[in-house]
């Protein structure tokens, strides 16, 4: 297999089917060794989530009978042909002979729960090493060891033995996830599930004795169903490797990462927790830009990068609009945009004397149609949605920010549809603000799976329509148009 760094693969290097990771996200069948009938145990957790999906599902356990109705094979040489994936939940000690014993018996994929590898240690080494013997004799590659594995919504694979927000991601999307910690990776999307996010995949990179952030790169990288690839690295396997594909991939689809250990205590809790050095911060971000990677810095933020680079069209430049129905946040609205602390900027739009005629036939005399338009809180549903379609027309304005407020008594939950359409008619961002007390989380769910992004405070959604400019003026700069 050639693991060359240097070489982007594409479509036509064999057959899709052949791809050399479509095993791992599209096996014909799963063994889980170490599967177990005690409530709380990761193999039990792992096999129970597993059977979710329409393939068949093996647990391995020498001394387990029967798990769940199914039937407990006793050895990994006792499993029948065909199982292209292997989750070992076994401790540290034990995993290596069981990776061991599934190389040999042919499986191509190996996925290490356990931690105490590396991350702990010189004996934690010499058990990695152990592993990467195992990969050099055997020819299965191997995630982990500390992964969480991988989740596939679409396919019902879910490895992820910790509470991730799994049933509200259940219905897929185009983003897919590449994360070396597996707390900043499940908390990251079990926060953004809340309010709709669209996942295609996630994979938890672990200790990368095999695997690293440079295959999963190149996999989706061609995959169709991919739109965003999103990453949280601590450290790269190869930087300039890294960079070199991350940079090709950026031709077709956007890359976010969030690089942690950017300060030297981050750098030291970085090598603590990986086990690796991790390299520093001062070239990270100018290289990034050059190579047309979109660097953001948490976790709130890459979820947030993510979810509006998968679901909503670019701008044509950088002059936005605002839509209120209360004052307030129109004015912070304004000071987020106008801001010159940004690295990418953006500009309040001026909106035509045309606009502000329309406008004005449809709000109320003491309403104001300069941008930010104040629709007052007499606003209702349908002159919101009026003043989008009015608004989003205007040739001098690029994106549109809506503050879409329930206090108003004409405003209901039909606003939603009223967005929808506009948007699903225009091919300019319209971001949502969606704010409605304890309620606001389902709100802003009911506007994504409508096709609306939405985040529920001004200063995320300022921060988003920048995400999609910096991403419109990479693409103009990879297309050589200015």
């Amino acid at each position: 297999m050639d693991r060359s760094a240097s070489r982007m693969p594409t479509r036509s290097d064999s057959d899709w089917g052949e791809w050399p990771l479509a095993k791992l996200f599209r096996p014909r069948a799963i063994a889980v060794v170490g599967a177990t009938s005690k409530p709380g145990k990761v193999g039990r957790i792992v096999f129970d989530l597993l059977r979710r999906t329409e393939r068949p599902v093996y647990p391995v356990h020498p001394t387990q009978k029967t798990l769940l109705g199914h039937d407990v094979i006793p050895r990994v040489e006792d499993l029948p042909e065909g199982v292209d994936v292997a989750v070992i939940t076994v401790n540290a000690g034990q995993a290596v002979q069981a990776a061991a014993d599934c190389g040999h018996k042919g499986i191509p994929f190996i996925i290490v729960v356990a931690g105490g590898f590396s991350e702990v240690g010189a004996e934690g080494r010499i058990l990695e090493d152990k592993l990467r013997a195992v990969v050099a004799t055997t020819g299965s590659r191997i995630l982990g060891p500390n992964s969480l594995g991988i989740f596939v919504p679409r396919e019902r694979i879910d490895t992820i033995f910790v509470e991730h927000g799994d049933r509200a991601l259940a219905g897929g999307g185009g983003v897919a996830f590449i994360t070396q910690s597996g707390s900043v990776g499940t908390e990251g999307l079990g926060v953004a599930s809340n309010i709709g996010f669209g996942l295609r995949a996630f994979v938890g990179l672990g200790n990368k004795v095999d695997l690293n952030e440079l295959d999963f790169l190149r996999y989706f990288g061609d995959d169709d169903r991919t739109n965003c690839i999103m990453l949280y690295m601590e450290n790269f396997s190869d930087g300039r490797a890294f960079l070199e594909i991350a940079g090709q991939v950026s031709r077709k689809k956007p890359v976010v990462v969030l690089k942690a250990g950017r300060t030297a205590a981050g750098a030291a809790a970085a090598s603590s927790h990986t086990g690796r050095l991790a390299g520093s911060d001062r070239v990270v971000s100018g290289a990034f830009r050059q190579f047309c990677i979109q660097r953001v810095f948490d976790e709130e933020q890459l979820c947030d990068a993510a979810r509006v680079l998968a679901g909503a069209p670019l701008p044509r430049g950088p002059r936005v609009a605002v839509i209120s129905s209360g004052g307030g946040y129109g004015v912070m609205a304004a000071d987020y945009i106008e801001s010159r602390r940004q690295r990418t900027r953006l500009q309040m739009a001026h909106l035509s004397p045309d606009t502000e005629a329309k406008l004005r036939a449809i709000v109320p005399g003491f309403a104001s149609v300069a941008n930010p338009v104040d629709l007052t809180a007499s606003a209702t549903d349908e002159m919101t949605g009026d003043t989008l379609r009015i608004v989003t027309a205007d040739d001098g304005v690029d994106a549109v920010i809506c503050v879409a407020l329930f206090a108003p008594p004409g405003i209901s939950d039909a606003l939603v549809a009223h967005t929808a359409a506009v948007a699903a008619d225009v091919d300019k961002p319209i971001v949502v603000v969606g704010q409605f007390g304890p309620f606001t989380d389902g709100l802003l769910r009911r506007f994504y799976d409508n096709g609306v992004i939405g985040y529920p405070c001004v200063a995320r959604a300022v921060r988003a329509v920048r995400t999609l400019v910096e991403r419109a003026e990479f693409v103009h700069t990879m297309e050589g148009t200015p």
